[in-house]
């Protein structure tokens, strides 16, 4: 029965503190309104500058000078080049041929705020879909938007 019952306060115990970094975690993504992207592949930054300004005007701000920033963007971006790629990717759309990930830094840059990751492929338009790094920024940036939804 004791053992019972030290099983059951460490899993309170457990609970409690996953809450409390839950919501420290949130409450950082709270405090972020001006952003600096660093410079990454594939042009991938700039694409990424433009969406925040499209996808979060008013809530986010793009800022040039690192020291203006609540945080900071990095990431890397990767395209597939070929004619194998662009017809199994672009044309029929079983893989990407663009994929990027992104993470937000604190201004220290001591800790990932947050992360995610996306590619380019569409089953359900294909070719006339819009591919590249402006559709993998668009996605990315989507899912910062949804973390910021969830950090109110």
């Amino acid at each position: 029965m004791t053992r019972n019952v030290f099983v059951a306060c460490l899993l309170l115990v457990g609970a409690a503190l996953g809450s409390v970094a839950y919501g420290d975690e949130h409450s950082q993504l709270r405090d972020v309104h001006r952003v600096f992207v660093e410079k990454m592949p594939n042009d991938l930054d700039q694409y990424i500058s433009a969406e925040l300004t499209k996808q979060l005007k008013g809530r986010v701000t793009v800022v040039l000078q690192k020291g203006d920033a609540d945080a900071i963007i990095r990431g890397t971006s990767a395209e597939q080049s070929g004619v194998g790629s662009q017809i199994t990717g672009r044309h029929l759309g079983l893989n990407d041929t663009a994929s990027g990930s992104i993470s937000l830094i604190d201004r220290d840059e001591k800790i990932v705020m947050w992360s995610a990751e996306a590619g380019d492929r569409s089953l359900w338009k294909g070719p006339m879909a819009r591919g590249g790094s402006r559709k993998v920024a668009e996605r990315l940036v989507h899912d910062f938007k949804d973390a910021l939804g969830k950090s109110r």
